[in-house]
């Protein structure tokens, strides 16, 4: 079966990846790393953090994106030192840029500095101001899936992105609220992705048919998660929707 990884990172040249896939979204958490990036592959496509805090940064981050390179933004509130305050010149910072452009907006809790970490309020938010906009949550939420999918259910431009959290909380509880996740959203908007490097491709991919199985999810909602639902957001579409 296709498969196409929503969410990687560009370490070592992919030379450790262990699953056979046919493209993939490789997410830059740094400009400074999209720059040196040298890889070139026509089946993958380039996601890079927002980084509307420096000036320069977002300037050439706008410069990238008006020239198409960059099929998606990503907004990490940890990595950027978002906090509540932030929000508001974040939110205006984004209208500068095509208002089809996916969203990746990170959701894993994780660490001690509880100040920066997602705002599911703020998430909401955006998905007012931009009704039309694909917003993916990464990691689905992590320890927080259930809580991101009761609230969001409705909310028809949110997207769901597995990487992760398949492997960090399949041996715990949590390993259900996936299933719920999976068993009841659309299934047009939930996207297999492994967080490569810090992610085992093969094992989340396995853990991810594992409950597909155990939902007996039929042929074609499989093709669209492993494969169909990111290759049209991040490649065949190229915000022509």
């Amino acid at each position: 079966m296709k498969v196409f990884d929503c969410h990687t990172h560009a370490v070592n040249n992919f030379e450790a990846y262990n699953l056979s896939i046919v493209g993939k979204n490789v997410i830059f958490n740094y400009l400074d790393e999209y720059l040196a990036y040298q890889e070139s592959n026509p089946a993958d496509s380039a996601s890079l953090i927002f980084d509307f805090k420096s000036e320069e940064n977002l300037k050439k981050i706008k410069e990238l994106h008006d020239e198409g390179q960059i099929e998606a933004l990503k907004i990490h509130s940890r990595i950027l030192k978002i906090d509540e305050s932030d929000y508001p010149y974040l939110f205006d910072s984004l209208k500068l840029f095509d208002p089809k452009v996916p969203i990746i907006y990170d959701g894993f809790y994780y660490g001690s500095d509880i100040e920066y970490r997602p705002r599911l309020e703020k998430l909401i938010e955006l998905t007012r101001m931009y009704p039309k906009l694909p917003i993916i949550v990464a990691h689905s939420g992590g320890y927080e899936i259930l809580k991101y999918f009761l609230h969001l259910m409705k909310i028809e431009n949110i997207y769901y992105d597995l990487s992760l959290s398949l492997q960090y909380f399949h041996d715990s509880s949590l390993y259900l609220d996936f299933k719920k996740l999976i068993k009841f959203s659309n299934r047009n908007k939930i996207m297999f992705g492994s967080d490569f490097i810090d992610g085992n491709p093969r094992n989340q991919f396995e853990i991810l048919q594992t409950m597909f199985d155990e939902l007996s999810l039929p042929l074609g909602d499989r093709l669209n998660i492993n494969y169909n639902n990111a290759y049209n957001l991040f490649k065949a579409k190229k915000y022509g929707f």
